[in-house]
């Protein structure tokens, strides 16, 4: 049972002892019969449980069809992401958001999940089968700034990946886990990446996808008042930019500084693909350098998995019953009504009529 006043706690106990006070008054006096005042007592109580608003919590549940699949989203939101190199002149994140999105749209009804990595990694989206929601997330997706950057290994979300599949795999036992892998392959940390062989068994299907040029490209800070920044920012502010450089540089305008190196001149980031290469084969997925020349339907073909009706827990709603009380009010004020219209006639009738005055003039 569940209890919300009207008036908050305070003001409900302030209307009900003001109100009592009007019937006890009366009661002691002895102004009219006392069996009525006892009865208004009575009804006073009876509005007081209508003012707290009783109610019953119901939870609600629904039945949806799911796909029987689980797909991974591993996005590298590093500096280097930020890079100028995709489709032309395009930040390499641009083209990643591009490409999730049409990836997306080839899995109706399956539940997705984005996990970023930085500094350290992140779960942004757990699984959901809500599309419109993933498209918000991705569209909010930001590289980290150089100032937070501590240096970033591509295989940094491997532990939150493996964390995150395992408590689904328990949650969906018969659901297919696929992953697709999104990042340029620059690998800023003196340790060589991890290898990824223990999750090819694992997983169905996926891929590995590369975004960046050889010839590299220069890198923009996140604009400091832009309503994206820092989402996918995962850095702990601990050591310096990309290259070693502290200094973010001046260059760039309005639309965000460029990243300088130590030597003061622009950073450039290049693509790494013997990285990206040596990861999918470890996940056993295939290989594609993405330049914004084509859709990403040219590259992949998105299974076809079977459709599952799920029982799901919706929102926890609550049945009032505050009006129970309120029909006994109001069948006392019904009457009281009566009681007053009676005592109106009583007095009518025994009040002496005036004289008539008047007559011809």
């Amino acid at each position: 049972m569940n209890f919300d006043p009207v008036f908050t706690w305070f003001g409900w106990g302030f209307v009900v002892l003001a109100l009592l006070t009007v019937c006890i008054i009366p009661a002691v006096r002895g102004d009219g019969p006392r069996w009525k005042w006892f009865a208004r007592m009575g009804v006073v109580a009876i509005l007081a449980l209508a003012l707290v608003r009783p109610g019953i919590p119901i939870k609600s549940s629904t039945e949806e069809y799911e796909a029987q699949a689980d797909v991974y989203f591993v996005v590298d939101t590093t500096t280097s992401m930020a890079a100028e190199d995709y489709d032309g002149d395009k930040p390499r994140l641009e083209g990643v958001k591009k490409d999730m999105l049409a990836l997306a749209e080839e899995f109706p009804g399956t539940r997705l999940s984005i996990i970023t990595f930085a500094s350290t990694a992140a779960t942004v989206m757990p699984l959901t089968t809500d599309h419109a929601a993933f498209a918000s997330a991705v569209d909010v997706l930001a590289t980290e700034t150089s100032l937070n950057s501590k240096g970033s290994s591509i295989t940094e979300a491997g532990d939150e990946l493996e964390k995150r599949m395992s408590a689904n795999d328990e949650d969906r036992p018969d659901n297919k886990n696929l992953v697709f892998y999104f990042g340029d392959g620059e690998q800023t940390v003196s340790q060589s990446p991890e290898s990824w062989a223990s999750f090819a068994s694992r997983i169905d299907s996926g891929a590995v996808f590369g975004y960046g040029t050889a010839q590299g490209g220069k890198m923009r800070e996140p604009h400091p008042f832009d309503s994206e920044a820092g989402v996918g920012d995962t850095g702990d502010g601990n050591g310096p930019g990309l290259g070693g450089s502290d200094e973010p540089s001046t260059e760039g305008g309005p639309q965000g500084e460029y990243v300088r190196d130590r030597d003061g001149n622009p950073g450039i980031s290049k693509i790494d693909e013997g990285n990206l290469r040596q990861l999918a084969s470890d996940l056993g997925v295939d290989y594609h350098h993405r330049d914004g020349s084509g859709a990403i339907s040219n590259v992949y073909t998105a299974p076809k998995y079977d459709q599952t009706l799920v029982k799901k827990d919706g929102r926890v709603t609550v049945d009032e019953y505050f009006w129970v009380p309120l029909i006994l009010v109001f069948a006392w004020i019904a009457v009281e009504s009566v009681f007053g219209v009676r005592e109106y006639l009583r007095l009518k009738a025994i009040m002496p009529r005036r004289p008539h005055r008047g007559g011809p003039r």
